[in-house]
């Protein structure tokens, strides 16, 4: 906000502005999924927004269906996904949308990441130096990920899930947080995380170190 206010160019204060309703939005989901999370109903966070309940419903209710186990696979525990993790993911789904893409990978999610701003996975990216302009313009897609029907969650980015419950099963009170994505998406060298991190020439085990 002081930077737009200052700004002596309108343009350089529209991009300010752009910028900081992007970490309004990242920082309004964080807080309504910690709401939801703790007890609250969709009617009263959607109060609280002043928008109507269909909407906070359709809002908030997406990341459930992502991380679901695809039909038929074994039962698994149950994903416990701190509120932060949800954010980063709805608005990885919203990255996937802004640049056309038929499906969401863990390029996307390295962009939700990124977009959301706060913890210690979006620390470490940026303090290796990878920015969520340069990310969105170096985003590479997963190899050989076939997409979905009617486009949705990839089944790379179900296997990230997957990966991230498998780690965190040994510990039954563990709540999956950004860093436990972020680890899980960057597993694989053929993933669009990967791949975007090596586009921008940074080493996946650079930011692996940061955030161990």
């Amino acid at each position: 906000m002081e930077h737009a206010v200052h700004a002596s160019d309108p343009e350089v204060a529209l991009h300010n502005l752009s910028a900081l309703r992007r970490e309004l939005d990242a920082f309004e989901r964080v807080q309504a999924w910690k709401a939801l999370d703790g007890g609250s109903s969709y009617g009263s966070v959607a109060r609280a927004l002043g928008i109507s309940r269909q909407a906070a419903h359709r809002r908030y209710r997406e990341l459930a269906a992502a991380t679901e186990p695809p039909p038929g696979a074994t039962a698994a525990p149950k994903l416990r996904v701190a509120p932060e993790a949800r954010a980063a993911v709805q608005l990885a789904g919203e990255e996937a949308h802004a640049l056309g893409a038929a499906r969401l990978g863990s390029e996307h999610l390295l962009l939700g990441i990124l977009r959301g701003g706060d913890g210690v996975a979006a620390a470490a990216l940026r303090a290796s130096g990878v920015s969520l302009e340069a990310a969105r313009l170096a985003a590479a897609p997963t190899l050989a990920d076939d997409p979905p029907p009617n486009g949705g969650i990839t089944a790379y980015a179900r296997r990230v899930f997957g990966e991230a419950l498998r780690q965190a099963a040994a510990d039954p009170g563990h709540v999956i947080g950004v860093a436990d994505l972020l680890r899980a998406a960057l597993r694989d060298s053929t993933g669009g995380a990967c791949r975007t991190l090596d586009a921008l020439g940074v080493p996946v085990d650079d930011v692996l170190g940061r955030i161990a």
